[in-house]
């Protein structure tokens, strides 16, 4: 089989997913009162538990919300479909652990991003695997045994040095593909997923594979733990993928990481934080001409993810994001008004004919941030000739409200450059 076809669409798809008593039963809580009788100073301090009830806000512990009903505290599990949000059950289309496993919908992918340091040295990485049901793409019946495609991508950022290194690759024939536990391993991408943000993944660029030709083997090896709860996009965990349908889409906004960086200097141990998507649905990528998005992590525990898609009159017909707070609610925003972007300035690419926008001044207005995203360094794009596409870190300056804020982050953008999907 010819693995053009593939490339036509899987390369187009670089991503760029019973209210309870309080506490305590009545019956014990009457005991507790009745016991305590005639000791005036533990009656103010249930009278203040009481106070305290009354006037905190609903919240989350998990997946149970909390929150006050005349002075008790109720607290109610979510169904295993659902999510807590700032202290209310909300529902979920999809399941975890079941769906960080693979689907049979015609396009899907697993996206990981982060920032690492040795304590001198820092780096950014990024590794993504993609599948692409190969029916849809080919409009027949593909033989046995190969009815899906594979994508691997892994890119490795020295920032001191300023230097991008990258390699991708497509097969049809992975080392292993499995559900049960969830192992996705082939050409230069290994990603073993728990289902609950507590991964392994490793992204290598071998001798002689990276992809400007530079010398030397790179590679990470790395622990990823998420710090907060999945986030589901879209409310429920589906958002619009323009004219081209719609995607579940859920993200781990906040992991730990750490492992190992090797470089032609050796291995070194790193440690950081890290940005998990995952994406898939009945959609087709060739629908829209590019997307914008931006994935941003602040030091003081908030996170944002944004997008925008522009369709093949470069157009913007689809603006969403997400704001996560430090315990792990989300704020949804959506539509033309949700937020607004300036980019600053362009960087036109050597290897394609590519015009990126960089530099972006971002306010999003409700919430009243106002940010300064700005490139660590220019070229960081990963030519593919199918669908070229820019993929680097930022760092972060701004305000919310009258706070400052800082943090890192990644951006990714496609639809700057000729791609042999572009319409004719």
């Amino acid at each position: 089989m010819q693995l053009c076809p593939l490339c036509f669409l899987v390369a187009s798809s670089i991503v760029f997913a019973s209210a309870v008593g309080c506490g305590t039963d009545s019956s014990k809580s009457a005991t507790d009162m009745s016991a305590l009788e005639g000791d005036e100073s533990h009656v103010d301090a249930a009278n203040d538990s009481v106070s305290q009830c009354q006037q905190s806000a609903a919240r989350c512990e998990s997946s149970t919300a909390i929150w006050c009903d005349s002075g008790e505290e109720q607290r109610q599990e979510c169904a295993p479909a659902g999510y807590c949000n700032f202290g209310e059950c909300e529902e979920s289309a999809f399941t975890l652990p079941d769906d960080a496993a693979p689907h049979a919908d015609v396009i899907e992918w697993w996206y990981y991003t982060g920032h690492l340091t040795t304590g001198e040295r820092e780096f950014g990485f990024e590794i993504s695997l993609f599948q692409q049901r190969m029916e849809d793409l080919m409009g027949t019946t593909p033989p046995e045994g190969e009815e899906f495609g594979f994508m691997c991508h892994v890119a490795l950022l020295d920032k001191d040095n300023k230097e991008h290194f990258y390699t991708q690759g497509i097969s049809t024939k992975p080392r292993t593909w499995s559900s049960q536990p969830v192992v996705l391993d082939t050409m230069n991408c290994t990603l073993e997923l728990s289902g609950d943000g507590h991964d392994h993944i490793v992204g290598v660029i071998p001798e002689g594979e990276e992809g400007k030709g530079l010398p030397g083997s790179w590679a990470f090896d790395l622990w990823v733990d998420a710090e907060k709860p999945v986030v589901h996009h879209g409310t429920d965990g589906v958002i619009p993928m323009a004219q081209g349908g719609d995607s579940y889409y859920y993200s781990f906004t906040r992991m730990t990481a750490s492992g190992t960086v090797t470089t032609p200097d050796g291995s070194e141990d790193v440690t950081g934080q890290a940005w998990m998507d995952h994406q898939w649905g009945n959609f087709q990528t060739m629908d829209f001409k590019g997307w914008d998005w931006w994935s941003m992590q602040f030091d003081d525990g908030w996170e944002i993810m944004l997008f925008l898609f522009r369709d093949w009159d470069d157009v913007i017909v689809v603006k969403s994001g997400s704001v996560v707070d430090p315990e792990g609610n989300v704020h949804h925003l959506d539509g033309a008004g949700a937020f607004e972007v300036t980019s600053l300035r362009e960087w036109s690419s050597e290897e394609t004919d590519g015009v990126y926008p960089l530099d972006w001044n971002i306010s999003i207005g409700e919430l009243d941030w106002n940010l300064e995203v700005r490139t660590r360094f220019d070229a960081q794009e990963v030519p593919n000739f199918a669908k070229n596409y820019w993929e680097g870190a930022v760092e972060i300056a701004g305000t919310r409200g009258e706070t400052s804020v800082g943090g890192v982050g990644y951006v990714e953008l496609t639809g700057y450059a000729t791609d042999i999907m572009a319409p004719q």
